[in-house]
């Protein structure tokens, strides 16, 4: 009996190796090989640009939060060459947007500045002010359920939901989108080229 029923079980799944994340990987992180491990997976649920090895990502930049356990995929992170192209002193710096219709208008490589608005409180005017002026964006994208630990910037719906960006700053730039998060929304402007 027991034969019969275990010539009856479905083949196991096909699985190949893929990196995957051993915690939390924040945006804007540079990966290391301790951040990894290789793990088999079913084929079925991995996506076409699943990483396969960890030293394929070792060195690059984490471009959207990646969750322990989960897969990295080629476009969750972004080559630490193109940051040393752009320069010395440049940072990725994620910024999570308040506005979904940025990302019909905001392509890679385009140049923006990074606006600041706050909302009247009283006793003071509405006003928004650029707090980073021609920063290069080098990914684009609003990963679904992501959530925000890391990222900078505060949704105001559900976390997660709303676009983010990684940006190409100086670490002066970086600190001034930081401290603009607080009590701001952020969004951006398109610059010439």
């Amino acid at each position: 009996m027991w034969a019969l029923a275990t010539d009856l079980r479905p083949p196991a799944p096909e699985t190949r190796p893929v990196a995957t994340a051993r915690h939390d990987l924040v945006p804007g992180s540079t990966l290391t090989a301790d951040d990894l491990v290789v793990v088999a997976r079913p084929v079925d649920a991995l996506a076409a640009d699943s990483v396969a090895a960890v030293d394929a990502v070792t060195g690059r930049v984490v471009a959207f939060p990646v969750h322990s356990g989960e897969a990295v995929r080629d476009r969750d992170v972004v080559a630490r060459a193109l940051l040393d192209s752009l320069g010395p002193d440049v940072v990725a710096t994620p910024v999570r947007l308040s506005d979904d219709a940025t990302l019909a208008s905001v392509r890679p490589g385009d140049l923006v500045d990074v606006v600041a608005a706050r909302a009247s409180d009283g006793s003071n005017p509405a006003r928004a002010e650029v707090v980073a002026s021609r920063v290069r964006v080098l990914t684009v994208g609003a990963p679904a359920g992501s959530g925000g630990a890391g990222l900078l910037g505060a949704s105001t719906s559900g976390a997660g939901s709303s676009p983010v960006l990684l940006l190409a700053t100086t670490p002066e730039q970086s600190l001034d989108i930081a401290a603009a998060v607080v009590g701001s929304r952020l969004s951006v402007t398109l610059r010439a080229r």
